[in-house]
């Protein structure tokens, strides 16, 4: 019987492949069976936006030798309510074109493996083993409305650690103007207000991290963090997929 359903298996297998093809998500050529995701070329090239050494205070990439006691040198004068940041890479092509997939082309199916590079990511950061809550950025509702999920609560919540419980007590209550091509001040003065902790919420003197797709000035994760704190937090850190606006020290 077990032989029977075995061979069943692999003539569906066999009959499924002149039908059905997997194709890179990035550059939509056929790839292995293998692989669901990307073709060899592109996976290498993904290699490369994927980052070991980054600032731990501003997420900016950078050498061993460029790490400073109060963080790097495009950070050591910047104020952060964040204590700690982690990334997985870097804000370019063609990690750039896959985050802008997922949350702008609706093309979910990048999720699991969006999560896993933010997981390994998280693995390696020095405060993986004092998280309590993991929280994701949000979205105001309307622009929820209009794309129909919040792609920083979805990694957020297919995170698999067990040692960290998710919430989504902290909401956006105010619509934000467009932060493109906006200074980290302005960003600041856009987001003052932006967001709130829910009533009833258990953030009291417990670790939170912040999950988000991608940073950019810092505004965002340093406003929620702000608000966190003042709820009564005791560490705010952030996670993200990639930081945009890099030089190397």
């Amino acid at each position: 019987m077990n032989k029977l359903l075995q061979a069943t298996g692999r003539y569906l297998k066999t009959i499924g492949r002149l039908f059905w093809h997997n194709y890179c998500l990035c550059c939509n050529c056929e790839t292995s069976e293998e692989d669901e995701y990307f073709c060899p070329d592109c996976w290498s090239k993904i290699g490369f936006c994927l980052v070991d050494s980054y600032c731990n205070r501003c997420g900016r990439e950078i050498s061993v030798f460029g790490k400073l006691p109060g963080g790097c040198a495009k950070c050591e004068n910047e104020s952060f309510y964040f204590d700690s940041i982690a990334c997985a890479g870097i804000y370019k092509s063609p990690l750039r074109e896959l985050i802008l997939q997922f949350k702008l082309a609706d093309k979910t199916r990048l999720l699991p493996i969006l999560t896993d590079f933010i997981q390994k990511a998280i693995y390696r950061t020095d405060f993986y083993d004092i998280v309590d809550y993991i929280v994701p950025v949000p979205l105001h509702w309307r622009k929820r409305f209009q794309r129909g999920f919040n792609q920083s609560e979805l990694i957020a919540k297919n995170l698999k650690i067990s040692s960290m419980l998710f919430s989504n007590d902290i909401v956006k209550v105010r619509e934000t103007p467009s932060q493109t091509a906006v200074s980290f001040e302005a960003r600041r003065k856009n987001l003052e207000g932006a967001f709130a902790v829910r009533k009833g919420h258990n953030f009291d003197g417990k670790n939170v991290c912040l999950i988000d797709d991608v940073k950019t000035t810092g505004a965002t994760l340093n406003e929620c963090a702000k608000v966190l704190k003042e709820a009564g937090a005791g560490k705010v850190f952030g996670l993200v997929l990639a930081v945009a606006g890099q030089e190397k020290y």
